[in-house]
């Protein structure tokens, strides 16, 4: 076989079903023996989307997504996306072609350093200089992404290399086991726990797997503290049950999950640490003692408080925390602080579902939509003020059931992840709420959504603006507004341009027959335009935000 040819017979051995990417002339040859296999090829428009994609199936599924990509410029294009499943953990490998070998080092047509210049946000980065080294390198990559702690794994192939023989075999993948605790760890969390008042769990995107939930789940049952999640962890555990109070820090997190991470007395964060998301700029942190388990190797970079740092699996860690543990339920004077905090902020959603004049309220709507989807649907939000109205009025009721850059904060990603959630999941809704700004950035590839009948449903939050920063000016800037408004098209007329469906939303009064609109089957897009009052602010720990 040509080293082409092991790629993709590697890529079917592994179990790999979808690659994603857009083709050029350093990875043609790769796309010719790409057209012969059982691998379903989506072609996109932009780089920042195909490896979005990818992304966002390594994210649903626990196994790496793979992308293809032309270098040098293709390659570039990419970075974002890449750095975003680097920084919120995602197992994904990316493939990219090079300039051929002989050119090299001359400053030529295409060439960049690919490898060095990724280095920082992958786990590692390959590069075949000779055929008979690929389908070990394929091999190793794919196996290292997969590898606790998960991240991305790069490939770059020379664009004549790619025909070179390669031999007739490839090298099955083989994941490296997560590290496990000690049980005199185990045992001496157990007994912090024991002694705790007013404790609480944290739980993050480590445990936020089917095996993490589930062992979540039995150490709640026996000890029944509360638990708030970050940004990654949403949906370990459901967030309609009694003892989930929703997500902690910027970018989402409530007064309830606030206030009951300041004031714990014990905190056990698995999956997680606390970080600067998470703690506001690690300004809001708890005045108790705090145990973590999870493979994060920069813990002790971060000036957070930290009475024990367990480098292990979290899921594992749960399972053997749990039958130690002493029974236990809620209540008390932890209970009703905790009660308390909630009427607060049921007011605060409450206020902030108020009926405006001449637009929509984007939480009336979503609290509408939220009741109208299955228990089972994926949701993915964007960055930006919007994103608080997913978080607050939005629930996630199923693990891997919640896609966002949380650790990167970039724009772009939403769309992108939407689409690879609902290629992974096709027989599950897939909702996006995004800005208007956002949804700008890759609009294009509604061309994609439509030619291969992706029926995502997207939720376009449209304030003209890129309002957090617009916020912040009004706020902090003494009302100098720059650079922050801007005009958009008519975005119902946009998605029948490109084949798919929309419709406009600019009254209270339109939301039933919008949620109904967007709920049908569909295997198009569907595309909802809110036009909201830029005045309108989501319900938000406001001291906590500007303190970041």
């Amino acid at each position: 076989m040509k080293v082409s040819e092991v790629l993709v017979r590697s890529l079917e051995s592994y179990g790999v079903k979808r690659a994603y990417g857009l083709v050029g002339t350093s990875v043609l040859e790769l796309m010719d023996a790409l057209a012969s296999s059982q691998i379903r090829y989506v072609s996109t428009r932009h780089e920042q989307v195909a490896v979005s994609m990818a992304d966002a199936e390594g994210r649903v599924t626990g196994r790496p997504g793979v992308a293809l990509v032309h270098g040098g410029p293709g390659f570039l294009n990419s970075i974002v996306s890449v750095t975003n499943a680097w920084k919120d953990g995602s197992p994904m490998l990316l493939v990219a072609g090079a300039v051929k070998k002989r050119m090299v080092g001359m400053d030529s047509w295409l060439e960049v350093p690919q490898s060095a210049m990724i280095s920082s946000v992958v786990k590692k980065a390959w590069r075949v200089e000779r055929g008979q080294d690929a389908a070990r390198m394929f091999s190793e990559a794919y196996s290292l992404a997969m590898s606790p702690p998960y991240g991305p794994a790069f490939v770059e192939v020379p664009e004549d290399v790619w025909g070179q023989e390669a031999g007739r075999d490839t090298v099955p993948p083989s994941a490296s086991p997560a590290k496990t605790a000690d049980q005199d760890e185990v045992q001496r969390v157990a007994d912090a726990l024991a002694k705790a008042t007013m404790p609480l769990v944290v739980a993050g995107g480590g445990i936020n797997s089917p095996s993490g939930a589930a062992a979540l789940a039995s150490l709640l049952k026996r000890y029944g503290a509360p638990v708030v999640v970050t940004g990654n962890g949403r949906g370990a555990v459901p967030d309609d049950d009694p003892l989930a109070l929703g997500r902690i820090g910027f970018g989402g997190g409530n007064t309830v999950a606030d206030g009951a991470l300041a004031k714990a007395d014990v905190v056990l964060c698995l999956g997680c640490g606390l970080s600067d998301v998470s703690t506001y700029g690690f300004n809001l942190t708890p005045r108790g003692e705090v145990y973590v388990a999870d493979l994060d190797p920069l813990w002790d970079r971060k000036p957070a408080p930290c009475a024990m740092h367990v480098e292990c699996d979290a899921p594992d860690f749960a399972s053997r925390l749990a039958p130690v543990l002493p029974q236990r339920s809620l209540g008390g004077e932890w209970e009703a602080q905790i009660e308390e905090w909630r009427r607060a902020w049921g007011s605060m959603l409450d206020s902030a579902s108020r009926t405006r004049s001449g637009f929509v309220n984007a939480g009336t709507f979503l609290r509408a939509l939220d009741g109208s989807l299955p228990a089972d649907s994926v949701l993915a939000a964007g960055q930006g003020l919007h994103v608080l109205y997913a978080y607050a009025f939005m629930k996630v009721r199923t693990n891997r059931s919640f896609l966002a850059a949380t650790n990167m904060g970039s724009m772009g990603f939403v769309f992108p992840a939407a689409l690879g959630a609902k290629m992974t999941f096709p027989e599950r809704e897939v909702v996006a709420v995004l800005g208007d700004g956002e949804f700008l950035m890759t609009l294009q590839d509604v061309e994609t959504a439509v030619r291969e009948r992706i029926g995502v449903k997207l939720v376009i939050v449209n304030d003209n603006s890129y309002r957090v920063l617009l916020m912040r000016q009004k706020i902090q800037k003494m009302g100098r507004v720059f650079g922050t408004t801007h005009s958009n098209p008519d975005f119902v007329r946009m998605a029948e341009a490109f084949g798919a469906q929309g419709i406009s939303v600019g009254s209270d009064q339109e939301i039933e027959g919008a949620v109904r609109f967007i709920t049908k089957k569909s295997d198009v897009p569907l595309i909802v335009d809110l036009k909201i009052d830029p005045e309108d602010l989501p319900p938000l720990n406001i001291q906590g935000s500007l303190m970041f």
